[in-house]
């Protein structure tokens, strides 16, 4: 059992200053259709042993997370809310 769940484990490495999006697990329990379950990008502000993460929100919120609940995000920290406008035409 040890060798299955430890196979399915993703190494991630981060280093500070990496931008990171954040897994919402509450979206299993309440389906929302079009909602993303990733959150907003996040910067890595400090890399403990054993794969813990400490994290900064836009507003300077500092909080602790399991790195397995991030992955790396190739944006930067202020373009991923783009408004789109679309025009649509009747045919």
């Amino acid at each position: 059992m040890k060798f299955f769940h430890e196979r399915r484990i993703l190494k991630r490495e981060f280093s500070l200053g990496n931008l990171v999006l954040l897994y919402n697990s509450r979206l299993k329990l309440f389906l929302e259709k079009f909602k993303s379950i990733w959150s907003d990008p996040f910067k890595v502000m400090k890399v403990f042993p054993y794969g813990s993460i400490e994290l900064e929100s836009k507003t300077d919120h500092l909080f602790k997370v399991n790195g397995q609940r991030v992955k790396h995000y190739l944006g930067s920290f202020d373009d991923h809310r783009v408004n789109a406008i679309i025009t649509l035409y009747e045919p």
